[in-house]
């Protein structure tokens, strides 16, 4: 049943891109239900949680963040729920400070704390109310609403599980006799309908995708008139994929009297949608003035991009050569990097090379580095032997250890060794560190044992400290037997304090000795 409602209730941005499937979700996960859902959610939710994990950069507090998903694993819930806890105190600007709060919540549910996990859900769901792990507190507090004596959210588990029935009788009708099933569906918008916002959702979902052209006039009027915006930017998806050229006008006068910017963004995305010159150009007024607003012009900007069309480029180009404003213009250059004309790639050289804002040749060079294309990174290693402005080369540095080339590596390494001042030295070590794998660790044990500079050597124990290769970790407990220098062999156990291993905590146990 949970699995239901995490679908109806999901996020509004989460929802575009996924509202087709919709309606074929719902035999499925009642199919789903009836071979018993909450045998096998706790697996669903460590799935979920390692492919969450597995797709983060590797930050500190995506480690820590790491290591609690490890404690998750091995069911050690009061550990887990301990470094969570941590996360949220150490990290509270976090990105994945929600993320945090529902594993938090999760670890505590498995000790029984259901208050302390339904407070931490509150908080969530409070501080994060467009988050996709919102779908996920929601079904959690259902899930412990009988341990809480919440009888308010029972008695809506329990009407959930009519419109379940209602969602799967409306699907087949809609197979059946799409007519009649229209017919049905403008009921449940008049006014005094007793429906609920659930199965309203459902029924605008299956409207698009089940009702055909006869459904578009129906479409349009709850794009118009309802007041719930994400019912209309579900009608308004629906309008941009089946209605065509036909809805053009409408979309566009929609646009032009909505004040919701959320809903004027899915009407960028329906305009999108509709291969016609008209609609072209209405994004390409949008991006280029937008009304002022910067999110819907940007949004304009990606769907340009997205198309592929041979004047796009151009366009695009027009628009970051009359542009001032940094974000409109990083945003061309990210739709630029997303295209797959070579043109847009020598636009993006071009910035990368003597572009007029430092931050904007940055981006160019971050997006050229993730394409992992060899002749791009002849292009970038040209660029990095001229330039002097140090923010840039360590930039394209930073490029080069994106990219899975041993031509980068090797350069990184001979920055690393040899580079023309110390802080460029310290960062090639830094971005080699980022790479943890065992080559990359090899290569600077290596340059530590032959390394002269006090500063290299702190830079080479930081990177240590933050592998996860054990070869690392001993070269610390190494340092700190035996390296020449008192302060080194300081910093080392410094380190292996920091790393919590076990291994790490029984040698400084031996030093006490």
């Amino acid at each position: 049943m949970l699995a239901i409602f995490s679908l109806l209730n999901r996020n509004r941005r989460a929802r575009r891109g996924i509202i087709l499937s919709l309606a074929f979700a719902f035999t499925a996960l009642t199919f789903a239900l009836a071979q018993g859902y909450n045998a096998d959610a706790s697996d669903q939710d460590r799935r979920k949680l390692n492919q969450f994990v597995q797709s983060s950069q590797n930050s500190p507090s995506m480690r820590v963040f790491r290591e609690g998903r490890d404690l998750i694993e091995q069911e050690r819930w009061p550990q887990a729920a301990e470094k969570f806890r941590n996360f949220s105190k150490q990290f509270p600007q976090d990105k994945n400070l929600d993320a945090a709060l529902y594993w938090l919540a999760y670890a505590l549910k498995k000790q029984g704390k259901f208050q302390e996990a339904a407070q931490n859900l509150d908080h969530l769901m409070k501080e994060f109310p467009r988050s996709s792990w919102t779908n996920e507190a929601e079904a959690m507090l259902t899930e412990i609403a009988p341990q809480l004596g919440n009888q308010r959210v029972i008695d809506e588990g329990l009407n959930k599980d009519d419109d379940e029935i209602k969602i799967v009788a409306l699907q087949s009708l809609f197979e059946a006799n799409p007519e009649r099933a229209i017919v049905y569906v403008a009921e449940m918008f008049k006014p005094g309908s007793k429906a609920s916002r659930n199965l309203k959702e459902a029924a605008v979902s299956l409207l698009g995708s089940r009702g055909g052209k006869q459904a578009l006039p129906l479409l349009l009027d709850i794009a118009r008139n309802q007041t719930d915006p994400e019912l209309r930017q579900i009608a308004i998806h629906h309008l941009g994929e089946d209605g065509g050229e036909a809805a053009i006008d409408d979309l566009m006068k929609l646009y032009d009297a909505e004040r919701n910017t959320d809903v004027k963004e899915q009407i960028i995305h329906a305009l999108s949608e509709i291969r016609n010159p008209r609609a072209r150009q209405k994004l390409l007024d949008i991006a280029r003035h937008g009304g002022e607003d910067m999110e819907l012009r940007k949004a304009a900007i990606h769907k340009l991009g997205e198309a592929e069309e041979t004047s796009a480029l151009e366009d695009l180009m027009k628009i970051y050569a009359a542009e001032r404003n940094t974000d409109i213009r990083q945003q061309i250059l990210h739709a630029l990097s997303e295209m797959n004309d070579p043109r847009a790639l020598d636009q993006l050289l071009e910035v990368a090379r003597q572009g007029d804002d430092v931050e904007l040749r940055k981006f160019a060079i971050h997006r050229l580095g993730e394409k992992n294309d060899p002749a791009i990174f002849d292009a970038l290693l040209k660029i990095y032997e001229t330039e002097r402005d140090r923010e840039v080369r360590q930039q394209i540095l930073h490029g080069f250890s994106e990219m899975k080339n041993p031509r980068a590596r090797a350069k990184l390494l001979e920055v690393a060794r040899n580079g023309d001042d110390l802080e460029t030295r310290q960062w090639a070590i830094h971005w080699i560190g980022e790479q943890d794998d065992a080559q990359s660790m090899e290569t600077l044990l290596q340059l530590y044992d032959a390394e002269k500079s006090m500063e290299i050597k702190e830079s080479l124990l930081h990177a240590f400290s933050e592998s996860r290769q054990k070869i690392a970790l001993r070269k610390l407990m190494d340092v700190a037997r035996r390296d020449s220098s008192i302060e080194l062999r300081k910093m080392a156990v410094h380190w292996l304090g920091e790393s919590k291993d076990p291994e790490a905590l029984k040698f400084l146990e031996d030093l006490l000795k």
